[in-house]
């Protein structure tokens, strides 16, 4: 079961397993991405769809969404896998975290 470090969930919050990062559902992924990066994790950027041209796909490289849901692949300061679901922005709207 180590496959997957486990992020845990309570009322609402999102609270990283490897400690630091909490963020409530529906905030902007935009200013949790900027929390993720400032403690030292590593979006994974291989992760997200690409266009032809080589660019993300979506506004984040380590995004890759579906209809309504998109999941974010990051590495924590441990180097583990971490997967945050988020809410799927449209037009010119930010990605928001998702009820867990």
């Amino acid at each position: 079961m180590r496959r997957f470090q486990p992020i845990l969930f309570f009322a609402g919050f999102l609270l990283s397993a490897s400690g630091a990062v909490a963020q409530e559902a529906g905030q902007p992924y935009g200013a949790l991405r900027q929390s993720l990066l400032a403690e030292g994790w590593k979006p994974d950027a291989g992760y997200g769809q690409k266009l032809r041209s080589g660019k993300p796909l979506y506004r984040y490289p380590e995004v890759v969404c579906g209809p309504q849901l998109c999941n974010a692949k990051w590495r924590d300061k441990n180097g583990e896998e971490q997967v945050i679901r988020l809410t799927r922005g449209y037009d010119s709207e930010d990605h928001r975290v998702a009820p867990q």
